[in-house]
């Protein structure tokens, strides 16, 4: 091998770790140009390695395994820090340290010797600075990364090698590790705490700035766990980038800065050659965003509460306890007397001390009217055109602060409205005969002058059923027994036939029969409203002191009373009531009393609706309206015309009639939603058996947990912290899986080597460093003091003569830290000169895990 050619500088190869002789020179330098060392150097044998080691051995020792350079240098080792604490007793070999080049520790310790030392003259703590257990090793070219000199008992590894990777990793790494555990453990009990917090009441201001504090509290904590293990992966970092590049000083300035000093960044050659380490410096400046992010994803805010339960005084209807309802008979309940829906007529002058006697053909009672309190319910519930709450009915059912919803189903009698014919073609006289229209749609405009007429009271219950000449004050019949058979009876239910005009257009109606359009300008309507028995859904929601209703389903059963009127038919039966309706068998009689209270019931509440919307409205020649529709909203007042949709109005409005009922516990027929055979009254319960399913609602102050974005920012901040850790990882393991810092004992120690004396420092007390200092560019490597004689490297032909193994030696201390590039190469050259060329450096990966003196 030509060994001048090998010896040339090469300006793309360059080795920071290499522990070589540098090439004798007249007078050493650290800043002086590479030498060339010819073809001086001999050819290096198969497992030659170098050692850095005094010139001169002690007194008695020989020197047959190396060449005497100079007097006695104590060896140096670690980061620049010197090792004077052991004298070295034979040239080529140096003190054990404990720990490898990349840590600052000389200490001697005690291992085993090697196989090929065991008969050495060597004392039990010192080796070859050139073997497996010196603390400067370096392994040729020849032995590769899989094959390392033989270390005890044999072994193809090194001692301190046999440990797996990851143990090595987690021994050094731990504290990033755990720091990184720690955070995320910190980041899970801040969503925890949010959690529990969530939905529930914040009423109390003090506890809002106590729980907002505990919240700062976690995200601080999160935050400065996750930033520390950024900071450890950091500092591993900044040595890897010394170690694999040269920079200017006031690069490496910014690189020991940067998480410190933002403009530290403002660097272009440290973004350029430090991508990794300034990718993770901009990460910890970063990171303060998640205490600023993650608190905010609580905040107070109004906030429904919403719990199932079981509330105390729901009411419902049942119409079936007017069955048992005698007038006779004195029913109070929490001091309040229960009514009927009915007034009452007695066949008995003064029978209400007959409270024990039978109905019977000759002593009954018969249906007089509606009961005032109905009569009051209703027209306030159709006047204000909606449903009239009980008192109190929130406090009672909700309790104190709370809003409520329940849905109950009963039972009630309703009209079911079905149209019969619509348009100006209607012929009054044929309804008549085919439908038994009980009105004549030809009286309606645009053909004749009336907007609304409604007949509710044609097959009506007459009252009273006999003369009154024939009758007592209070209705009993002045004739002997029998009286009329249909004395009382409910022939039919009267229908209600509606009939109204609608406005074809838009704007103001016409109000003369000769304005243009006027044939056009109305269509008449004739619709018939049957009384029917439904069965209801309905929800009630009471918020505040507001009741809403919803009726949620109408099952329409069958008509009330199921039998036809026949008009113009009289019945003549000597009776006031001439109703004539078919089948007569379905007629309802007042000796069936139970059956007859309740469809006097039914009556009294239908009465009530048909009152209101009986008569008509005259549209011309001018407006006059002659019935109430005109206070219950089917009358447009401006118009004077029906609403148009007329017909479904009078439906709710009966709806509502019967709903506001609930207002009035006294009535028999509100029972309890729990248990409807019994009659409420006014009474407050807390009788666990009477309580009912209901939905309890409040809006108050309450947490509100966004767990999205917290997540958010802790997945971006643990991520980012992921990734850190698997490059604080890899650069632990590039520094041979030992913790670096940057301690100032740790930078002193890294710029210990002399050749720095050399460069043109300025006096100044105020730390002042020249500019042109700031722009040298330093490399961070081996540095080695040259022997008395002025050469680094040992070139005489008794150096190889020790055969395989034996060491090529170089005098004076060995310094790892900070040089200039000039320094370092001189390292490189030695190198060249005495293994070879060896294979091209090339740079690692960032997220490498191998060893710089794996890589080289």
């Amino acid at each position: 091998m030509d060994h001048n050619s090998l010896a040339q500088p090469d300006p793309d190869y360059y080795d920071p770790y290499l522990q070589h002789a540098e090439p004798e020179v007249d007078a050493w330098s650290p800043l002086a140009p590479t030498p060339d060392l010819g073809a001086s150097s001999p050819t290096p044998p198969q497992r030659a390695r170098v050692a850095f080691a005094p010139a001169s051995p002690p007194s008695g020792t020989g020197t047959g395994t190396g060449t005497n350079i100079g007097a006695d240098t104590p060896s140096s080792v670690g980061l620049g820090i010197g090792s004077t604490d052991h004298d070295v007793q034979f040239p080529g070999y140096h003190p054990v340290v404990s720990r490898d080049s990349f840590q600052q520790d000389s200490r001697p310790t005690t291992p085993p010797l090697p196989n090929d030392m065991a008969k050495s003259t060597l004392s039990p703590q010192e080796y070859p600075l050139s073997s497996p257990y010196g603390a400067a090793f370096y392994y040729p070219q020849n032995y590769g990364t899989d094959s390392p000199p033989p270390g005890p008992s044999g072994s193809g590894r090194l001692a301190g090698l046999t440990q797996s990777t990851g143990w090595r990793l987690l021994s050094g790494g731990w504290p990033m590790y755990s720091m990184f555990l720690l955070g995320f453990a910190f980041a899970v009990g801040h969503h925890g705490f949010y959690l529990y917090l969530h939905e529930k009441p914040a009423e109390d201001p003090a506890s809002q700035i106590f729980n907002t504090r505990i919240g700062g509290f976690f995200s601080y904590a999160a935050k400065a766990s996750l930033l520390s293990a950024v900071f450890f992966a950091y500092r591993q970092q900044i040595w890897v980038t010394a170690i694999s590049n040269v920079l200017q000083l006031k690069t490496i300035d910014s690189l020991f800065a940067a998480i410190d000093e933002p403009l530290a960044l403002w660097n272009w050659e440290f973004i350029k050659k430090a991508k990794v380490a300034a990718c993770l410096a901009v990460l910890a400046w970063l990171f303060p965003l998640t205490v600023i992010l993650t608190p905010a994803t609580l905040t107070v805010a109004p906030l429904t509460e919403v719990r199932e339960e079981m509330c105390h005084g729901v009411r419902t209807l049942n119409f079936e306890q007017e069955m048992e309802k005698n007038w006779r008979d004195k029913v109070v309940i929490d001091g309040r007397r229960i009514v009927s829906l009915s007034l009452w007529s007695s066949t008995v002058t003064n029978s209400s001390g007959m409270t024990n006697m039978p109905f019977n053909e000759t002593f009954f009672d018969y249906w007089a009217t509606s009961s005032f309190p109905l009569t009051l319910i209703a027209e306030r519930s159709a006047f204000s055109r909606s449903v009239i709450p009980r008192e109190d009915i929130v406090l009672d059912i909700c309790g104190g602060g709370w809003n409520c919803s329940y849905t109950i189903s009963f039972k009630a009698p309703g009209y079911k409205c079905t149209e019969v014919a619509r348009n100006r073609a209607l012929d009054g006289d044929a309804l008549i005969r085919e439908k038994s229209a009980l009105i004549n749609a030809t009286n309606l405009i645009p053909i004749g002058d009336f907007s609304y007429i409604v007949d509710s009271t044609t097959s009506t219950y007459a009252q009273p059923q006999l003369r009154e000449e024939n009758t007592t004050a209070d209705g009993a019949p002045l004739m002997e027994p029998p009286y009329p058979k249909h004395l009382g009876a409910f022939r039919t239910e009267p229908a209600i036939w509606l009939g109204y005009s609608v406005q074809t257009g838009t704007g103001t109606p016409l109000a003369n029969r000769k304005d243009p359009g006027w044939d056009t300008a109305f269509e008449a309507v004739l619709t018939s409203c049957d009384h029917y028995l439904v069965n209801y859904t309905v929800q009630f929601n009471h918020t505040s002191t507001a009741q809403i209703t919803t009726v949620l389903k109408r099952d329409y059963l069958h008509k009330i009373i199921d039998t036809t009127y026949v008009p113009g038919k009289d019945a003549m039966d000597g009776t006031m009531d001439n109703t004539t309706a078919v089948p007569e068998s379905n007629y309802v009689y007042p000796t069936d009393f139970e059956r007859y209270r309740l469809i006097a019931a039914y009556h009294s509440l239908g009465q009530q609706l048909r009152s209101l919307v009986v008569d008509s409205v005259q549209y011309l020649p001018s407006p006059m309206p002659k019935t109430a529709a005109t206070k219950i909203g089917l009358i447009d007042i401006e118009t004077y015309l029906a609403q148009p949709n007329t017909p479904t109005m009078i439906q709710h409005i009966y709806e509502n009639m019967t709903l506001s009922l609930l207002s009035n516990p006294s009535l028999a027929i509100v029972t309890w939603a729990a248990n409807n055979s019994q009659t409420s009254g006014w009474v407050k319960t807390t009788d666990p058996a009477l309580a009912y399913p209901c939905v309890r609602t409040r809006v108050g102050n309450a947490y509100f947990y966004n767990r999205r974005d917290l997540w958010i920012a802790y997945a971006v901040a643990i991520g980012a912290t992921v990734f850190a850790v698997v490059l604080g990882s890899a650069a632990l393991g590039q520094n041979n899986y030992h913790v670096r810092d940057v301690h100032v004992s740790s930078v002193v120690a890294a710029t210990r080597a002399p050749c720095l004396d050399e460069l043109p420092w300025k006096a100044s007390k105020w730390g002042e460093v020249p500019d042109e200092i700031l722009r040298t560019r330093l490399g961070y490597g081996v540095v080695a003091e040259p022997g008395p004689n002025g050469t680094p490297a040992a070139t005489a032909t008794g150096t190889w003569t020790g055969g395989a193994g034996s060491p090529v030696v170089i005098g004076g201390r060995v310094y790892y830290g900070f040089a200039p590039r000039e320094v370092l190469e001189r390292t490189r050259v030695a190198r060249v000169a005495t293994f070879g060329p060896g294979r091209p450096k090339t740079r690692l990966s960032a997220f490498s895990f191998r060893t710089w003196e794996q890589h080289y």
